[in-house]
């Protein structure tokens, strides 16, 4: 039996196929997520604001992150280990002050607005990421670091 069906060749999927599906829809929610984060940005007036902190995030031997208050050099936290979310939003943040030629010293604000948004801020560049684009575990991991 020659049929024209058997006579087709088996077609199958790359095996490369998939991971460049996932690696694209990956880009995709990156480009989302961080055109959220400078596009949801509602413009808000002091009064708005519920508490703000000036703090000064500093990497210390043994690979952990020392975060002062920058007003007063009260140690708030010292994060230890990788945390990846800290340090990228750190990152990006610092990458913007490199950019715009000024080293990676410097506070940066952390404010909490009446409406629930948590707000990192850079002063020096004007940049502001809205950590609840994040999600709220990420919200998390800032929280602490204002005080109620």
């Amino acid at each position: 039996m020659n049929t024209a069906a058997s006579s087709m060749p088996m077609r199958s999927i790359p095996t490369r196929l998939p991971v460049t599906w996932g690696l694209a829809a990956l880009a995709l929610v990156l480009v989302v997520v961080g055109w959220m984060s400078q596009h949801s940005e509602r413009e808000a007036t002091p009064g708005d604001v519920q508490v703000s902190r000036s703090l000064l995030f500093r990497d210390v031997p043994g690979g952990d992150i020392l975060i002062t208050d920058a007003k007063t050099g009260e140690q708030v936290a010292r994060v230890q280990g990788e945390q990846g979310f800290i340090r990228g939003i750190l990152r990006a943040l610092n990458r913007s002050r490199k950019q715009r030629g000024l080293g990676p010293d410097g506070t940066f604000e952390l404010t909490r607005y009446r409406d629930g948004r948590l707000v990192i801020s850079d002063r020096s560049t004007g940049e502001q990421l809205d950590l609840g684009a994040f999600g709220p575990t990420n919200i998390g991991s800032f929280a602490p670091f204002i005080g109620k």
